[in-house]
């Protein structure tokens, strides 16, 4: 295999890992980018409904797929 789908093998990788800890390891991602904790389901708002829980939901579940999706087409194209 050539030595360039390894190197975007890698980053394809990274994105795919960067993508799962958004969406579903958010504490971790939350204290990283300096955001608090989630807050606990006070009688005002329902648990679940603070806006950054859904950002990144849907944006590591983006960043996954990507990463997913074009390491695998370029992995494959390169083995046929």
């Amino acid at each position: 295999m050539p030595r360039y789908v390894l190197i975007i093998d890698l980053f394809c990788l990274i994105a795919a890992a960067t993508g799962f800890m958004m969406a579903f390891r958010q504490s971790v991602v939350r204290r990283l980018i300096g955001r608090p904790p989630v807050p606990p389901a006070d009688g005002g708002r329902p648990e679940g409904s603070d806006p950054v829980t859904y950002i990144l939901r849907i944006s590591g579940t983006m960043v996954m797929v990507f990463g997913l999706a074009i390491g695998g087409m370029v992995t494959l194209f390169n083995l046929v």
